[in-house]
């Protein structure tokens, strides 16, 4: 189980290095705020919204299950610590590059500078404001919804993992039945200052 763990944060780190530019459908209903983003965040969840329940995974609680070492749970602390600086810049973990906020607050654009996708382009990747206080940030990636079939869609391979990771979460935090009954999901990202 750990080699399971440990690959797939190695998936979500790829992922987050090769990840591109896609829209969401917020499960999740942002408001705007007149907080500003600027500053260093430390990661403190990961967290996933189904239209059943919403869960999150700290740290401390990712660590305990199944055995996860101290290296894999630095590794998405490291990961997910943005610093959002005044003249548009940001760094997370070894990524450096360009922050935008919409013009409606709810959602923040990061290109990197130095991170390259498949496609030959550096890496954009948007995400939906959740949440947004003076200590609190929630990043929300899209929401994936279930086909006639019941099954989860995903449109390539960016989504799959953050539906990998968002079952990652519910099977920390919740049960396989839970699971099963979920027909969207969103996976989150919580940030303290």
């Amino acid at each position: 189980m750990k080699k399971l763990t440990l690959i797939l944060f190695s998936i979500l780190s790829f992922f987050y290095l090769t990840s591109c530019e896609e829209g969401f459908s917020p499960n999740v209903t942002p408001a705007p705020t007149e907080v500003s983003i600027i500053g260093q965040w430390k990661f403190n969840s990961l967290g996933a919204v189904t239209n059943v329940k919403s869960y999150e995974a700290t740290l401390d609680e990712i660590k305990k299950f199944s055995g996860n070492n101290t290296a894999t749970t630095d590794s998405i602390a490291s990961l997910y610590a943005y610093e959002f600086k005044s003249d548009s810049t940001y760094i997370a973990g070894d990524d450096r590059g360009k922050w935008n906020m919409s013009s409606d607050k709810k959602s923040v654009t990061l290109t990197s500078t130095q991170n390259v996708g498949f496609d030959g382009k550096y890496q954009v990747i948007t995400y939906q404001i959740a949440s947004l206080t003076s200590t609190d940030l929630k990043l929300a990636y899209k929401k994936l919804v279930a086909d006639a079939n019941g099954e989860i869609e995903t449109d390539g391979f960016t989504d799959f993992l953050y539906l990998v990771v968002g079952y990652y979460v519910i099977q920390i935090k919740g049960n396989a039945v839970e699971a099963n009954q979920a027909t969207s999901l969103q996976t989150t990202i919580s940030l303290k200052r």
